[in-house]
């Protein structure tokens, strides 16, 4: 069959042949046809004898080649496999052999290369023309291509085809000024002429994008453009789609964000009266044997603060931009306070929750304490959510220890559902849950695992999990850890945080609270208060402005967002009248704030949640600042 093959392709009229796929491109295949019409006038066996530049090969489209001033037509294939091109469908290009015989024939076109050059000129991919302009300033199209006349619908007219009036009125109307305004400075400045433009050649139908380009040279007293015209529609509408993609990416973005943003508006406000509430508890004192039920409450407010916030600023920790606090603090007891704050959700979802730790891990630690417990509780609450009447084990394991550090195995293991192996990928996604027919309980903004991803590839870490659907799932990676030691070398378990003494404020202190959410309201009193502080409370931020225009106040706290008269507006009515200082409570960034108000007229930034510490020192220091 092989024979038979190599038969017919001898025999054919076609010309065909096969050279390397490497310069020079030596010629190693040639059928009887070949050797007819070209072979004997090479002077060498390759390309080069054809005067081919092999960079300039056109795989897969019809080109032209010159063999001692014969012109033959071929298709170029690549064979890949054996490494070689295959030259096919040849036949020698028709040309009338008729020349000028006069003297001065030195450089003048034959009449057959002259039908050659049209041939070629309506062959290659583009649309030639030129354009004149005469020492009388008037602009023409000397000529233009079939491609051209077919690209503008030009078939069917005459002469009036080439007035430049008459092809501008087929461009599309919102682009004839700038292609006028290219071509005018292409013409002072002599330079080269390239424009973007549209051509409507016909009503109800998408008009064609077009690329032209030209390069004017001076001849006698006239200016001509030699130039061509390229359809970049397809180019044009594959742009438009990666706009509309980038737009549609951007929109999902800051949906994203506002989803963020709202969730954790709605999360701070139980979050402030809880974190207000354990505040006041834990100053009023309380009965034997609630210490460390408050303890873990407070644990528990301050692991969601640090959740909240950094929820809030997600873009931040997409951005790289979160930092680490490096603090000591004692690694057994954290992961008590973590199963401790966890064990109301083991019996709800009526799981066992056990806590394996090495005794070993009993030591003083140099690192971010929130972050390591945000993580566990994280992979912990997600194991608790995905599993019925079963099991979490948390373990954590001394893998390596020296004199100055410690590296820590932490492992988190259910016996939920699992999570099939085409889905494993989809867990760290965002926003995504791995099974949209999930009902309610399965639930979440799916941001948990991408967060604890981020952070502990932060940490220098990476999460690993395995898991097998309906046996459950084991999310685990190792921290490493820096020992506090004391000076014999021995490892210390730092002591319990002593309570902060707090600012001595003047008593009597008159405090106007601007609060329309009532549960906040009655923390942040409970708070001040205690701090023997005078305050009255008003809903919106017009009574705001009355009150402040009738009493005198030493101090003003102000809610940004309230109906009637947002706070920022208020703060502005209020320091036209008075100096007071006003202390903005806000469950949104300072940056988020500056995108929606006008921030001038505030002095400080407290936020929800609020830290009681923090807004008495900042009372402190704006009083104590004003009173001097």
């Amino acid at each position: 069959m092989k024979d038979i093959f190599k038969t017919i392709i001898d025999q054919s009229t076609d010309i065909v042949f096969v050279v390397e796929n490497v310069t020079p491109h030596k010629i190693i295949y040639g059928n009887k046809a070949f050797y007819e019409h070209i072979a004997g006038k090479l002077t060498e066996m390759s390309l080069q004898g054809m005067d081919v530049d092999g960079g300039a090969l056109s795989l897969h489209e019809e080109f032209i080649l010159n063999v001692d001033n014969q012109y033959y037509s071929f298709f170029l294939e690549p064979f890949e496999e054996e490494s070689v091109f295959l030259f096919h469908k040849g036949a020698h290009v028709k040309v009338s052999s008729t020349h000028n015989t006069g003297d001065d024939n030195t450089g003048s076109i034959s009449k057959g290369e002259s039908q050659f050059f049209k041939l070629l000129n309506n062959k290659v991919p583009c649309a030639n023309f030129q354009m004149v302009l005469d020492d009388d300033g008037k602009m023409c199209f000397s000529y233009l291509s079939d491609k051209v006349k077919k690209m503008f619908k030009l078939e069917t007219h005459g002469d009036e085809a080439a007035s430049l009036d008459f092809l501008l009125s087929k461009v599309h109307p919102l682009d004839v000024g700038r292609v006028l305004k290219s071509m005018v400075h292409s013409a002072r400045l002599k330079g080269h002429w390239e424009c973007v433009f549209r051509i409507s050649v016909r009503e109800n139908s998408e008009p064609l994008w077009v690329l032209g380009r030209a390069v004017p040279e001076n001849e006698a007293k006239n200016l001509y453009w030699y130039g061509t015209l390229v359809d970049i529609s397809a180019l044009k509408q594959r742009e438009m789609e990666l706009e509309k993609a980038k737009y549609d990416a951007e929109t999902s973005s800051k949906v994203k964000s506002d989803f963020i943003s709202t969730i954790i508006h709605e999360i701070r406000t139980p979050l402030n009266a809880i974190s207000g509430s354990v505040f006041s508890l834990l100053e009023e004192g309380y009965a034997t044997g609630q210490k460390q039920l408050l303890n873990n409450i407070s644990f528990a407010t301050d692991s969601l603060i640090i959740m909240v916030n950094d929820l809030l600023d997600f873009q931040k920790t997409e951005a790289g931009k979160i930092q680490l606090e490096y603090k000591p603090f004692n690694l057994r007891e954290l992961l008590g306070q973590v199963i401790g704050g966890l064990k109301y959700q083991a019996r709800e979802s009526k799981n066992i929750l056990n806590l394996i730790a090495s005794d070993h891990l009993d030591i003083g630690v140099v690192g971010d304490k929130l972050r390591l417990a945000q993580i566990l509780n994280n992979l912990i609450s997600n194991g608790l959510k995905f599993t019925n009447q079963g099991r979490v084990d948390v373990t954590a394991t001394l893998a390596e220890d020296n004199d100055e550090e410690v590296r820590i195995y932490f492992e988190v293991k259910d016996t939920g559902i699992g999570i099939a192996r085409e889905n494993l990928k989809k867990v760290f996604n965002e926003f995504e849950q791995i099974n949209q027919s999930f009902d309610v309980k399965y639930g979440g903004t799916g941001l948990g695992m991408p967060i604890t991803k981020k952070l502990l590839e932060l940490m220098g870490s990476e999460i690993q999990v395995e898991s097998e659907e309906g046996k459950g799932s084991t999310f685990f990676f190792e921290l490493t850890f820096g020992k506090v030691v004391s000076a014999a070398g021995v490892s210390l378990v730092p002591p319990e945080p002593i309570k902060h003494a707090g600012y001595c404020l003047p008593s009597g202190l008159k405090v106007l609270l601007a609060e329309d959410n009532d549960v906040n309201a009655i923390v942040i009193m409970k708070i001040i208060k205690r701090w023997e502080m005078i305050c009255d409370r008003v809903y919106d931020g017009q009574e705001a402005v009355d009150f402040a225009g009738k009493k005198k106040y030493d101090i003003i706290l102000m809610d940004i967002q309230m109906p009637v008269m947002d706070g920022c507006k208020a703060a502005k009515c209020i320091k036209e009248q008075s100096d007071v200082p006003i202390i903005a409570l806000t469950a949104s960034s300072k940056n988020e704030c500056c995108a929606g108000y006008d921030l001038a007229c505030i002095d400080r930034f407290v936020y929800k949640p609020i830290n009681a510490v923090d807004l008495q020192k900042n009372i402190h220091e704006l009083v104590m600042t004003h009173i001097s």
